[in-house]
């Protein structure tokens, strides 16, 4: 919940514990932080779970909440299987504030907006993440068989997948370095060196060249087109929620 809504709204439980015991059927009072900083008032989270019998979905997690000012923010979370293979995540809310009403209906639309995106985001970064563990165990394997060509074709897929990610993009690159060391390719090297240092620019503006292989062969800024299989298993997640 912080996640997803971060930098937007940060909440702060009134009682320090309240998050550690975050359960459906609860009640916790919050303070609500706009951008992080500005006071917001605080609200009512008060949770209840509503499940299809069985293996039945969808499953739907209720937030019947309120505050001093609002007097109803009854949202509705609904999770169910997408006929694709992915996930199917729906908000409904319904507000009440008096006269402030218009107001809050027009905040909600641009939280659960904000939230359903870094939902989309968080979803395409878990299976990145996979993506890359799975390449990195290949990578592994290769150097063990001494398969050199494997060695850099895997390592190549691992930065075409992470190089939104500045952790294990560098990391792609530290591999890639010791490789070339251990090979004596002092221009491979020198070249790993120079994206070392460029890498964090990648993440400050958050547009790394797409399907770049990393290697000093192509250039730091070339984009090429991403492997179907790679960009399948990345973008299978579902990015059509809806509010």
């Amino acid at each position: 919940m912080q996640h997803i809504a971060w930098p937007l709204v940060r909440f702060i439980p009134a009682d320090d514990a309240a998050f550690e015991s975050f359960q459906p059927g609860g009640r916790y009072q919050i303070k609500l932080r706009l951008f992080g900083m500005i006071p917001f008032g605080t609200q009512w989270i008060v949770t209840s779970l509503h499940e299809a019998k069985g293996t039945q979905w969808p499953k739907r997690l209720r937030d019947d909440g309120y505050s001093a000012i609002i007097s109803k923010w009854d949202h509705w979370i609904t999770v169910a299987p997408d006929k694709d293979g992915g996930t199917r995540y729906s908000d409904e809310v319904e507000v009440s504030a008096g006269a402030l009403t218009p107001f809050i209906w027009a905040f909600a639309q641009i939280f659960y907006w904000h939230r359903q995106r870094r939902w989309r985001g968080l979803a395409k970064s878990l299976a990145a993440r996979r993506v890359i563990a799975a390449e990195m165990a290949a990578y592994r394997s290769a150097v063990e068989a001494g398969d050199d060509d494997l060695v850099w074709h895997h390592l190549e897929r691992v930065h075409i997948v992470s190089q939104p990610y500045l952790g294990p993009h560098l990391a792609s690159h530290g591999a890639m370095l010791a490789i070339a060391m251990r090979r004596h390719e002092w221009s491979e090297v020198l070249g790993q060196l120079v994206r070392i240092i460029l890498a964090p620019l990648g993440a400050v503006t958050g547009r790394p060249p797409e399907g770049n292989t990393g290697r000093s062969n192509v250039s730091a800024f070339a984009r090429i087109p991403i492997p179907e299989d790679l960009r399948f298993a990345v973008d299978r997640h579902d990015d059509r929620g809806r509010s």
